[in-house]
């Protein structure tokens, strides 16, 4: 009998792998529910992370994974009766997690969640409920905000609308109509887009062409007659003006243009705030966008109505009578829906969809914001829709053979004794102090941060800040930014201190790695600097690459990706504790393209660092420009058009 292939990722078919991450990649939420339940962002496919676990080993298999993030590595770990430790710096993340894992009774979330919406039946009405012209009886499903903005020039008000096409009358096949909005007097008109001349049926501005930015670069250029004046749009003073609605008569959901009930409710007072809501802010590369804008506190995303909505419902929660594990199940979905904040929300003008607000892994800042009805049977990010994502997740949990109770730890402890390893835990705290024992894991497989790609502790904030206002978070649990294995420029974050905190982090977890075991990691980002600080934070953790391959990951077609060059493939990097022969490294899949091609050099140059660093081959670390040799080397003659090597790093 052949003997088995020592590298784990020699094991595993990567051509069929590959078919199945962009099949599931397009559909993540009917292969793994669980994706659902709370908002984080890169996470890795499902079957990718399954597949690793299965080519690894047997039952008896110990894993973790201390940056779990959206938590992909644990699940699959979960599903096949495996021990998982979960670890990571960011409460919202661990309590999702921990809230994935929960084994709740599917049949009582369901039951819980429709008393709980119906209870709410009434506020849904008081709110949202309206008058249609043609149909009666209303609900409105959707309110579009305008940013109202005070221009310099003439002191005049300018209506900041991103294109002069709001949208599509519908998404009907062959829909000609479309809805205009006039960047002059802020009113809305109704006109065919194949219209040449066309102008606003309120002050005849020019509306012509659709397609053409109103605001280009933040500026925007004032249409009021003899001003002509351009400004910064999100600098100037603003108020937030409602000009449209999307109504649901009877089945039929159409847009409408507003009549005084729709004005009067729009326009309502907002609720006494917990003080989560009324904290400014934090300053940050992301939420500096908000900030600059005058979106000052949180609660400045949301319209009245959206407040009014989601602290009702956190109320109606506390005085329910049900197992806690629905409570914090239903907290979890009330969260979940505050990204779709109505004063930050964009909208998808050809395709009729509201955008969440951190969409594209970014906070948005728009002039035309769209207030989705929470409390609505129909539209993107109800409550309804979320309940049934997380009934659904709860019956696929519930199908996981050999399931154990889970262990939630929510701030540093003792370390678990080897007999108490025997079942799920989740742990929220830097795992630059875990709490395994010394020697105690077979498979550490995780996707520590691309570098600067994600700034995902100021994109979870907005979650985090919900959490703690509806009782999910304690409000004693601080986040510990300065931990935060991520570069920043406002917390003076850069290559060379994400490079000590990912070492540190990885020195740690060699501390708790059997002298057999391998860390398996993923890793992809088109900044030299990020595979350099890889490469040094896995040498002088004492890891050497043994074995690479270039995996499938992302689904090339998200709006994120589109008109970028952005990978959609991983490195997936096999590592082993102290010196291995970077000559003898396995390249168990080299995949296809410039995309392969770059990352198996960057791997390579990786794996020349590491060993160097593991080995204590050299009596000084190798230089940024050394590093980049290196890569340029294995890369051969072909431009490297995704990875830029860009400057030495100063001191390096």
């Amino acid at each position: 009998m052949a003997q088995a292939p020592h590298s784990i990722l020699q094991r595993i078919d990567w051509p069929a792998l590959d078919l199945d991450v962009a099949r599931q990649q397009r559909n993540r939420e009917v292969y793994a529910p669980a994706v659902s339940l709370f908002r984080w962002w890169a996470r890795r496919p499902h079957a990718l992370i399954g597949e690793i676990l299965d080519a690894a080993g047997d039952a008896d298999l110990r894993v973790s994974d201390p940056f779990s993030g959206g938590g992909t590595v644990a699940l699959e770990a979960v599903q096949r009766g495996l021990d998982i430790y979960a670890q990571d710096l960011h409460p919202w993340a661990a309590t999702g997690l921990a809230t994935a894992l929960d084994q709740v009774d599917p049949e009582a979330l369901e039951q819980g969640g429709e008393a709980w919406l119906s209870g709410l039946s009434g506020l849904r009405k008081e709110l949202y409920g309206a008058n249609c012209a043609t149909h009666g009886d209303s609900e409105t499903l959707t309110t579009f905000w305008v940013r109202r903005a005070q221009c310099p020039g003439c002191d005049g008000h300018a209506y900041l609308y991103p294109y002069s096409m709001v949208t599509r009358a519908s998404r009907a096949k062959g829909e000609t109509d479309a809805y205009f909005g006039c960047g002059g007097c802020g009113a809305i008109t109704r006109s065919a887009m194949t219209v040449v001349d066309r102008r606003c049926s309120n002050c005849g501005h020019d509306l012509r062409d659709p397609d053409k930015a109103c605001v280009a670069g933040g500026r925007f250029h004032c249409c009021a007659p003899g001003c002509g004046e351009t400004f910064q749009a999100f600098a100037a003073k603003f108020t937030w003006q409602p000009v449209l609605v999307q109504r649901l008569c009877g089945g039929l959901a159409h847009f409408d243009r507003l009549n005084d009930g729709d004005r009067d409710a729009a326009v309502k007072n907002r609720p006494v705030l917990p003080a989560p809501l009324v904290a400014n802010i934090p300053s940050g590369i992301e939420t500096r966008r908000l900030r600059n804008g005058g979106i000052i506190k949180w609660a400045d995303l949301y319209p009245a109505r959206q407040l009014d909505t989601m602290l009702t419902a956190a109320a109606a929660i506390d005085e329910m009578q049900i197992d806690p594990a629905v409570a914090n199940r239903l907290r979890l979905i009330l969260c979940g829906a505050a990204e779709m904040a109505g004063y930050a929300s964009r909208w998808d003008r050809h395709y009729p969809k509201a955008f969440e607000v951190t969409a594209n892994h970014r906070f948005s800042l728009t002039g035309l914001a769209a207030e989705t009805n929470l409390l609505a049977e129909r539209g993107r990010g109800t409550l309804v829709r979320r309940l049934g994502h997380s009934v659904r997740a709860a019956r696929w949990a519930n199908e996981f053979e050999g399931r154990k109770p889970l262990r939630l730890n929510s701030r540093r402890g003792d370390r678990l004794k080897q007999d108490e390893l025997g079942q799920p835990t989740v742990v929220q705290g830097s795992s630059t102090s875990q709490l395994l024992p010394d020697n105690s894991v077979d498979l550490v497989l995780t996707d520590p941060p691309y570098f600067d790609d994600i700034q995902y502790a100021e994109l979870g904030a907005l979650f985090l800040v919900w959490a703690q206002a509806t009782s999910l978070v304690s409000k004693s649990i601080r986040l510990d930014l300065r931990s935060e294995v991520v570069p920043n420029s406002t917390r003076g974050t850069d290559a060379a201190r994400y490079c000590e905190l990912l070492t540190s982090v990885l020195r740690e977890t060699a501390r708790t790695l059997k002298t057999n075991g391998r860390v398996i990691l993923t890793f992809h980002n088109t900044a030299g600097q990020a595979w350099w600080a890889l490469a040094r934070a896995l040498g002088h953790a004492g890891f050497s690459v043994s074995a690479l391959a270039v995996g499938h990951a992302e689904n090339e077609s998200d709006h994120s990706k589109r008109g970028r060059r952005a990978f959609s493939h991983d490195l997936v990097l096999e590592c082993r504790r102290g010196y291995s022969d970077p000559k003898k490294l396995v390249v168990a899949n080299k995949g296809t393209g410039p995309q392969s091609e770059q990352l198996v050099a960057a791997g390579l140059a990786v794996a020349d660092l590491a060993a160097e660093l593991a080995g204590k081959k050299i009596s000084r670390t190798r230089s940024y420009r050394t590093f980049g040799k290196s890569y340029r080397r294995h890369l051969g003659e072909g431009p490297s058009t995704y990875i830029r090597l860009g400057k030495p790093i100063e001191g390096h």
